[in-house]
């Protein structure tokens, strides 16, 4: 569904049309319903991370260290840091960091703890920034790696009165953002249709969240049989994560 056909629906079910439903407050019910859609896939996802189609890169972002520098800020658009890893030489291997929590600190304080600098081992978030401790003790560039999730990517107002671009999740559940558009112009126009609409979204959105829950079907354990003859259980493999994209 494009955001062509998506305009269209809406116009459809409220009996509306681009006169009496401006385009730039469907941008702003649109891009509601996909961020909620958004919401419900990320919590019904947990082994197979979902990530917008649109996206072009992968939710992951590096950073050079800065010698004596344990403060990395990070763009506020991601809804949440997934792992940290550092390097200690430009050529070497990844070191995955243990994530704390500043309460966890309860023998020194915030400035004393791992107070020399050296191969930074935990980290903590504090709002928009990633604290490692320790510090690092060398400068290099693209040195320190986050994995995120982030958000999806909302459609813009050239997008909704162009249209060829698709909402970035499975196409069996694109009419949710029609319908979600739609209901809230019944709620605030006080049509009879808002109900109606509201069981279609509720029944949708059920099927959503069991998709996107189950989806990761090479996780699901499986027979298999061991060398001395006893049954075992076997689960499926996801290769590994791999590339970068910088920010």
């Amino acid at each position: 569904m494009t955001i062509t056909t998506i305009v269209q629906s809406i116009y459809f079910r409220t009996k509306t049309n681009s006169s009496s439903f401006l385009a730039a407050d469907m941008l702003i019910f649109i891009n509601a319903a996909y961020d909620r859609v958004v919401s419900l896939i990320n919590h019904a996802d947990s082994k197979w991370q979902w990530d917008d189609e649109n996206q072009t890169d992968l939710p992951s972002a590096t950073a050079a260290l800065v010698s004596g520098q344990a403060d990395y800020s990070f763009a506020v658009t991601h809804l949440s840091i997934d792992r940290v890893e550092v390097r200690a030489t430009s050529s070497g291997s990844w070191h995955l960091l243990t994530q704390i929590d500043r309460t966890q600190i309860t023998k020194e304080s915030l400035t004393e703890y791992q107070l020399t600098d050296g191969l930074p081992n935990e980290y903590d978030l504090i709002g928009t920034s990633v604290i490692l401790y320790p510090a690092p003790n060398y400068a290099q560039s693209a040195s320190l790696k986050i994995y995120f999730t982030r958000g999806g990517a909302l459609f813009t107002a050239a997008e909704v009165t162009t249209g060829t671009k698709v909402p970035g999740f499975v196409s069996l559940f694109h009419d949710l953002i029609p319908l979600w558009v739609s209901y809230e112009y019944a709620v605030a126009n006080g049509q009879n249709t808002a109900a109606g609409f509201l069981t279609e979204i509720l029944r949708k959105e059920n099927e959503l969240i069991e998709f996107y829950g189950k989806r990761n079907r090479s996780l699901r354990p499986r027979l298999t049989v061991s060398t001395n003859g006893e049954e075992g259980t076997q689960s499926g493999r996801i290769g590994r994560y791999g590339g970068d994209s910088n920010e």
